[in-house]
């Protein structure tokens, strides 16, 4: 059993890792970003415009080190409502110069309030008549410096970035998904089955720090159960513990598409996502022969998904289907079951492959020293982090550092 269990634990461990990236600069560019806030930039790309009518306040901010929590606190606090009454589309980097639009519900009227905080200016404001809802974006667009690398290797950097808009972009999910100590989802798996000594025990290991694990600790020494103490930890760490056992198996999957050259390209049986209506359909043989949907997948408006596993996730036809949960059932085919149980997460699926659009390069100097800056645009919930790690070949630990 303890054999078992490290085998799996090992196994889960390398699902945290980014696939072999398709389109990554050769050799890699190496160095670091998030030296400076500035040399991270993130701009929302609204999905619609407010109509200047309604019971919502909307608030385009730009925010500098400062996260999504602290933001939406500020803006709940300057206004005089509840959190719940805020709105927003993403949840934004924390260490980046970065501008969203929020909205606050605001039935009888009202123009922005002063936020009182220097890391946060108002853009412009503007009423609309629904609360804004996570996914109502188009995209983002990123503008990023990377430090510590040659400026001549840009040239790399732009064949790098054209192949990703060529190819597209695998839709891993990066290890940032997994928290500080890489084991989110290995507290997931342990939480849907209920093992909760193996839960105290790894969130009280020696050098492990923050506020969950003191409380953890603290209940620990009082005696408490397992489970109590368990029970300390938020409702919303638990979920994101969850979230991220489903990321690591969606992972796997990608992994093995990416293997068989299959990860941007249409199956029969796949269940294909549209980035333009954001609807999914089984994928047929006559499917793959029509002219439109071929022209469809050529400008990338089309991707085979992959599975977030739970309890109402729509399943692709039937070879897809047992693919993926041949590959599940692979790692631990317990967990499968915990997370299509009643109790389980609702699921969802995401799509394999994402577009990159409009892609920029160039090298420069600044009184920082010599940089590659590289923009471009990923759709919702993608992550800047995987075209990254393809130009850089870096860890995770150069791609977020800070000084």
């Amino acid at each position: 059993m303890i054999g078992t269990d490290v085998a799996l634990m090992s196994e889960l461990s390398s699902l945290t890792m980014l696939p072999a990236m398709p389109g990554a600069a050769s050799p890699p560019l190496g160095g670091v970003v998030r030296v400076r806030c500035e040399d991270f930039i993130v701009h929302e790309l609204p999905m619609y415009d407010p109509d200047d009518a309604g019971e919502h306040l909307y608030l385009r901010l730009r925010k500098q080190d400062c996260s999504h929590d602290e933001l939406v606190d500020l803006v709940a606090r300057a206004h005089g409502v509840h959190r719940r009454a805020i709105g927003f589309a993403g949840m934004k980097d924390a260490r980046a110069i970065t501008e969203q639009t929020l909205s606050v519900h605001l039935p009888g009227g009202g123009g922005p309030q002063p936020l009182q905080d220097d890391r946060v200016q108002l853009v412009w404001a503007a009423r609309h008549g629904n609360k804004l809802r996570r996914g109502h974006l188009a995209g983002n667009r990123f503008v990023i410096r990377l430090r510590e690398v040659d400026p001549l290797r840009v040239t790399s950097a732009w064949r790098s970035l054209q192949s990703m808009a060529e190819a597209g972009v695998p839709n891993a999910f990066g290890p940032q998904r997994f928290g500080r100590q890489g084991d989110n989802h290995v507290l997931g798996r342990d939480l849907l089955t209920g093992n909760w000594d193996a839960i105290v025990t790894r969130l009280t290991a020696e050098g492990r720090r923050g506020r969950i694990e003191a409380n953890v600790r603290a209940a620990a020494g009082k005696g408490s159960t397992p489970e109590s103490c368990v029970a300390t930890v938020p409702a919303r760490i638990r979920r994101l513990w969850v979230d991220s056992l489903q990321s690591a198996i969606f992972n796997a999957v990608l992994a093995a598409r990416i293997e068989d050259g299959t990860w941007n390209r249409l199956q029969v049986d796949d269940l294909a996502h549209s980035f333009q209506t954001r609807r999914t359909f089984v994928v047929s043989g006559d499917d793959l022969e029509d002219p439109d949907t071929c022209r469809r997948m050529e400008r990338h408006e089309l991707s085979a998904t992959g599975p977030l596993w739970g309890r109402s996730m729509r399943l692709p036809g039937d070879s897809m289907a047992e693919l993926e949960r041949t590959i599940a059932s692979s790692i631990d085919g317990g967990m499968l079951d915990q997370l299509t149980s009643d109790d389980g997460p609702p699921g969802a699926r995401r799509p394999l492959m994402v577009p990159l659009d409009h892609p920029q390069c160039e090298s420069g100097m600044d009184e920082h020293g010599p940089y590659v800056l590289v923009a471009f645009e990923l759709p919702p919930g993608a992550y800047a982090t995987t075209v990254l790690h393809a130009i850089m070949g870096a860890s995770e630990d150069s791609i977020n550092a800070a000084p």
